[in-house]
């Protein structure tokens, strides 16, 4: 919810924007108002998310005491106008408020059954019954807004399976008949399996591509295949695993991306014979506007090939199809933010989890750059209903280490432990790295551990040394001053001075996250300028970008800084040409980070300027905001391949999925202004 102008005033807020402001006024306006409130954040749901029709759902805005008498108990959130959407009216505060301090009030409703924008007014009750809320009379109303369509449809726009004999295969050395030819067995060969055992002991019950590498040391396959088109929206999906009785089966999976010849990694994946097989679920909007383009199958044999019988099980391209229009499903082409994902509601329902211990790799394991690791947890069902074997492990936030969501090896009854665990690999820079992982019910509802059964376990790693596989091409931080820096109020200084209401950046030698943690890498401290949606950024020198460039950072606010909540920004400018946007993400003081990981082949042969822009949401109070380790990395190229260890962006969160179960990555409202350029909860969760 974000209050909105027109006309001449929103002329008046434009000119204001570009001048300092103290950011204190509604408090002395309220200083002598019993009842004031000032909204501060929309923590869930932003005005104008989607959801399904009749899908229950938690709106929960944070407002501030801006009175001069504590909001108690008895207090509540209570419902003004509009559409109610539910039965309930009223919602005691959870906590005691005094003056100056922010609250996050929840309300959980239901979306009508019928397409539409809907949007429900509410307000706030005192203990005497007297209404109040917020603006410049505090007896403004607060909002949610919902749009409510008929969910999309997915359509199979591309079978592998069906197709296989129309893609080229290849080795390292030549083409590889399809289908298989007996005499040439020792260069690879694909064959179709109409149900395939999964390494699990469990018939697939789909058919399936079994691709095997050639006969050697680290032998490959490819199955490259021209699709017409692409659009956005458009997801990869299969399930891999190895085939059933492959016990030495040892193998990477990729699925990549050939044009002119040069092969780019979309997603990769480690994949040995455990008993476990691994969904895959990958966006490829990022391909829509390319031509010429076809994707690639890959399998690389770890170590050797012989015992290798890895399976795709029902490889194929899905479209979403709005039935009302029958046409794609358009996804913003730069946020990389998610949209609508369930978020873990502390206490709810009969799944709860109670961490037990780290059975392999314990916080703060030292690996050597690009190590696979299998990351295990021992966890107890205290909860009360069973978790079968549709129940699985997801990706939350922090570092993804290429891991992959997957389901929970068997049936864990009310009382049981199980182990679980995803496979990994560490990344290719030295430096600390924790990745933050829930438990998702057959529903598709996230939950996980601590005391509201709400909070994410981790793996946590320490990477030294370097490698090879990657190496940074530019530093953000050690190129700090080459920037220009500016805000609404002009061209800034380089290094800025704290404090400074205009906006600054610093160097941060040893930044601490906001889980408490000091990270080892430096990092730029930003803060924008202290307006309401004020804004910072630093436009650097031309950069020559090549094919496999990634862009790559830890983003979060820096600890103590709890009324933190910002929209990071990727942009870039090639020349004199229009400010783009490569990436966008929402952060707000939660305990957790967010790893951007950004491909730039899309550049690839241009000199571009990058640009590091950050905004506040709402506020600039407080907006504390740190980029740990900004760079760029590139990829070492082995046969034109980049075998690099990219994070895949899709999760149950994705890119179009939302992301976490604290939604680190927040969804946010996607109309932001460019601004001009100048020149060239606050606890970590138990474990």
């Amino acid at each position: 919810m974000k209050l909105r102008f027109s006309g001449v005033i929103a002329i008046v807020l434009l000119v204001a924007f570009s001048l300092p402001v103290a950011g204190n006024i509604d408090t002395a306006r309220a200083a002598s108002v019993c009842n004031a409130a000032q909204f501060v954040a929309d923590v869930t749901i932003p005005d104008g998310t989607y959801i399904n029709p009749g899908a229950t759902f938690v709106k929960m805005w944070r407002l501030k005491n801006v009175g001069t008498c504590t909001w108690d108990t008895s207090y509540a959130l209570v419902f003004d106008s509009g559409a109610q959407m539910g039965t309930t009216s009223a919602m005691p505060f959870p906590k005691y408020v005094s003056p100056g301090q922010s609250v996050d009030l929840p309300v959980t409703l239901t979306a009508p059954t019928t397409g539409g924008l809907y949007r429900g007014y509410w307000k706030l009750k005192s203990s005497s019954g007297q209404i109040f809320g917020i603006g410049a009379s505090y007896t403004g109303a607060f909002w949610v807004e919902i749009r409510v369509s008929t969910p999309a449809q997915g359509i199979v726009s591309y079978d592998f399976v069906a197709e296989m004999c129309s893609g080229q295969w290849i080795y390292d050395g030549g083409p590889i008949p399809c289908p298989k030819n007996s005499n040439k067995l020792q260069f690879g060969h694909v064959e179709k399996l109409n149900n395939p055992v999964l390494e699990n002991g469990q018939a697939a019950g789909a058919p399936g591509l079994l691709t095997i590498p050639q006969q050697k040391y680290n032998g490959l396959i490819r199955g490259m295949f021209q699709l017409d088109e692409i659009f956005r929206g458009d997801r990869f999906q299969a399930t891999v695993g190895c085939q059933y009785g492959a016990t030495n089966c040892y193998v990477t999976y990729m699925l990549e991306y050939e044009k002119g010849g040069a092969f780019v990694t979309l997603w990769k994946f480690r994949e040995q014979y455990d008993g476990r097989i691994a969904p895959v679920d990958i966006d490829l909007s990022r391909l829509a506007d390319l031509k010429n383009i076809r994707l690639v199958l890959t399998v690389l044999a770890s170590g050797p090939a012989i015992p290798d019988q890895p399976l795709w099980i029902a490889p194929r391209v899905v479209r979403s199809i709005d039935p009302q229009s029958s046409t794609p499903t358009p996804i913003p082409p730069t946020s990389t933010v998610p949209t609508n994902t369930p978020v873990p509601t502390a206490g709810a329902g009969c799944d709860r989890a109670q961490f037990v211990s780290d059975v392999t790799v314990p916080d703060g394991t030292t690996f050597s750059p690009n190590a696979s690791f299998s990351k295990t947890w021992r966890l107890k069902n205290v909860g009360t209903c069973t978790w079968t074997s549709a129940y699985g492990v997801v990706f939350a936030s922090g570092d993804r280490m290429g891991g992959v969501d997957t389901l929970i090896p068997q049936a864990v009854v009310p009382g049981q432990t199980v182990d679980v665990g995803v496979n990994l690999a560490s990344p290719s820079l030295a430096g600390s790295y924790r990745g933050y992982w829930h438990l998702k019910n057959a529903s598709g509802a996230l939950f996980g551990i601590g005391t509201t059964y709400d909070k994410a376990f981790w793996v946590d790693i320490v990477v030294s040394g370097s490698s090879s596989g990657g190496t940074t091409a530019f530093d953000f931080v050690n190129s700090l001053c080459t920037a220009t820096w500016s805000s609404g109020a002009g061209v800034l200084p380089c290094p800025g001075t704290d404090g400074d209401t205009r906006g600054f950046v610093l160097n941060i030698t040893s930044p601490r996250l906001e889980n408490g943690v000091t990270d080892t890498r430096p990092g730029l401290l930003t803060f924008p300028q202290n307006a309401s949606t004020g804004y910072i950024q630093g436009a650097y020198p031309n950069f020559a970008v090549q094919s496999g460039d990634r862009f790559k950072a830890t983003l979060n606010c820096e600890y103590g800084a709890s009324d933190c909540f910002v929209i990071y920004r990727l942009d870039y400018r090639i020349g004199g040409g229009p400010v783009q946007t490569l990436g966008t993400f929402g952060e707000r003081y939660d305990g957790l980070y967010y790893a951007a990981d950004v491909d730039l082949t899309v550049l690839a042969g241009q000199n571009v300027n990058f640009i590091l822009t950050l905004l506040a949401n709402g506020s600039a109070v407080g907006d504390r905001a740190l980029w740990v380790a900004p760079r760029i990395v590139r990829s070492a190229f082995i046969g034109g391949s980049s075998l690099s260890v990219p994070e895949p962006t899709t999760v149950p969160v994705t890119e179009t999925a939302a992301s976490a179960p604290t939604e680190t990555a927040t969804p946010i409202d996607t109309a932001i202004p460019t601004p001009t350029v100048s020149g060239a909860s606050a606890t970590e969760p138990s474990q």
